[in-house]
């Protein structure tokens, strides 16, 4: 079974969290190769362009960076015409300012989004006390609530194991 047919079992709205150097971010990257047209919203900079080079198959995807909420949200809107949204990490200006609509107004526009038929995968930062910044709006907002750990992505008594090359994410072994 390949990774976005698991992750996206049981919805269109997503949620993917785990610690930190997990392989969220190359396993996002494996979606939009899955998926196809599609479009990467990081908020933490360029970091995952180092990882685009040796990946095939990203022909209709699109990467942005942004750097505050207002952009963010704009970058949701024009997005509309995707198939697909994945945003890296969706709550890293959540933990910056702990104020609600910095969280809430995207969600929003993402629940919107799926619910006329895209697809959308949320990567969620955890915190250094091992908890989810924000955790109470992904788990109102998302259709489903996977966790990484171990070359695993777990939830709902369901589990697919996974495995990190330099072609990319071997899924679900």
């Amino acid at each position: 079974m390949r990774i976005s047919e698991f992750l996206f079992q049981k919805g269109r709205l997503i949620s993917l969290y785990g610690l930190a150097g997990t392989g969220k971010t190359n396993i996002a990257l494996q979606v939009l190769i899955e998926v196809g047209k599609g479009i990467f919203i990081s908020t933490e900079g360029s970091a995952y362009e180092a990882r685009l080079e040796k990946l095939k198959g990203l022909h209709n995807a699109l990467f942005t960076n942004v750097n505050s909420i207002l952009e963010l949200i704009t970058s949701i809107i024009k997005s509309s015409t995707t198939d697909l949204i994945i945003i890296d990490s969706i709550n890293s200006f959540y933990r910056l300012s702990r104020r609600k609509k910095d969280i809430e107004y995207p969600l929003i526009l993402l629940k919107s989004f799926s619910e006329n038929g895209g697809k959308v995968l949320l990567i969620w930062q955890m915190s250094w006390n091992n908890k989810v910044s924000g955790e109470k709006f992904m788990r109102k907002f998302s259709d489903d609530v996977l966790r990484i750990s171990r070359g695993e992505i777990i939830g709902n008594l369901r589990v697919c194991k996974f495995k990190i090359t330099e072609r990319g994410v071997l899924g679900c072994l």
